[in-house]
């Protein structure tokens, strides 16, 4: 750590931001092509200096593989010079960045500022250990690519995007996701064929998943009520927003089960015999905190899938008093069903897994139009077998 002691200390914030985290094996990528951006490693021939976002990635990913040239590269000439002066200067080998990085922590770049001849990327680190980093990491242009650099390290401007929550300080949360099971041979057929037909694409936009969170509680045991979460912070897998439910022309993005949206959730066919089944609503005696997400887009969270594996999802936001939330649940991908038996141009195979007959995904709209276009498949797929047939 002596490394440290020979920098200021807003320099040493963003040094550890920059460099003490490590994140799964893919591609930079972000839901629905907005921040947040999850940053995952790449391999060297894959780095491109074209964007910021995709400095930091090779950036990162040079540190986690232990490539000292390539690090060098991400930054400007004048910081690398200085960095190894630095090193020199405190007998200390700069390969120790390389034991910063944690291969389990998460870190998501979550805007973009422009900053006086440069641009700063607003990371957001979260540890296993619970806590969260946030800070800016400082890149401008160097011979049309661009690259880290520290000639700001020392503008108090930049403390207004520091903050540090500490793992006491993370409220718990109990988290259930239904249904549990995501299949990934739904997921892929829809990803291949989404742009060829517009039912389709219809169908992935509105097909949801209902996630339900109850009994928060600090580190003391504290508890917490479901009615303090502020809804428009909440994400999953610290990427995804809720899917607003719709009722008539009003929207809203949470429901709380025992409170004055019981209005609302008496509208859904099948929510009273969900209500009486539900083993998590009988286990917690506080309200329990309704919302949906988009199923496709919520696969589209997880690192590669595979049948059969487990995967956590975890569930986050804010309360009004600006306290951080969090609790994780996990589910499972499966491949085909042993009873499929859906004809691939019969659009009712996509909802093998009864996706909408869940109560949470029966909206009027939704529902008449999946059932119109099943019908309408069922002509067409009539009248081709009869052709067949006449042909033979």
């Amino acid at each position: 750590m002596k490394t440290f002691e020979i920098m200021t200390m807003v320099g040493c914030i963003i040094f550890l931001l920059c460099f003490s985290i490590v994140f799964p094996d893919g591609d930079i990528h972000a839901a629905g092509d907005k921040y947040p951006i999850k940053v995952e490693i790449i391999d060297k021939s894959q780095a491109r200096y074209d964007t910021p976002e995709n400095t930091y990635a090779a950036m990162i990913s040079s540190l986690i593989k232990k490539d000292l040239e390539w690090y060098y590269v991400t930054s400007t000439v004048k910081f690398a010079e200085w960095e190894q002066e630095q090193f020199q200067q405190a007998n200390i080998a700069p390969t120790r960045m390389f034991d910063m990085v944690n291969v389990l922590d998460e870190i998501f770049i979550t805007n973009k500022v422009h900053y006086k001849d440069g641009v700063l990327l607003i990371i957001k680190t979260y540890k296993q250990d619970g806590a969260t980093f946030i800070g800016p990491s400082a890149l401008v242009k160097e011979q049309g690519k661009w690259k880290f650099t520290n000639k700001y390290a020392d503008d108090e401007e930049l403390h207004q995007y520091l903050d540090y929550i500490k793992p006491e300080e993370i409220i718990s949360s109990a988290v259930k996701i239904h249904p549990d099971r995501w299949n990934l041979n739904w997921y892929n057929w829809i990803k291949e064929h989404m742009e060829e037909k517009e039912w389709i694409r219809h169908f992935t936009e509105r097909v949801s998943i209902l996630c339900m969170m109850a009994n928060l509680k600090d580190n003391q045991g504290k508890p917490y009520s479901v009615k303090e979460i502020v809804p428009e912070t909440i994400l999953l897998n610290y990427l995804l927003p809720p899917q607003p439910w719709r009722f008539n022309s009003e929207e809203k993005i949470a429901l709380i089960v025992k409170s004055k949206e019981n209005r609302y959730l008496k509208e859904r066919k099948g929510f009273k015999e969900w209500h009486h089944t539900n083993k998590l609503l009988k286990k917690y005696k506080s309200p329990v905190m309704l919302v949906k997400f988009n199923k496709f887009k919520a696969m589209e969270t997880l690192p590669e899938m595979s049948p059969g594996k487990e995967y956590e999802v975890t569930i986050s936001g804010e309360l009004k008093n600006g306290k951080r939330f969090k609790g994780t649940t996990k589910i499972i991908i499966t491949g085909w069903n042993a009873k499929h038996r859906w004809k691939w141009n019969h659009p009712d195979w996509l909802n093998s897994e009864k996706d909408i007959d869940n109560w949470w995904n029966k909206e009027n709209d939704f529902e008449d139009w999946w059932k119109k276009t099943i019908k309408k498949h069922e002509r067409q797929n009539n009248r081709k077998e009869k052709g067949n047939y006449s042909g033979g």
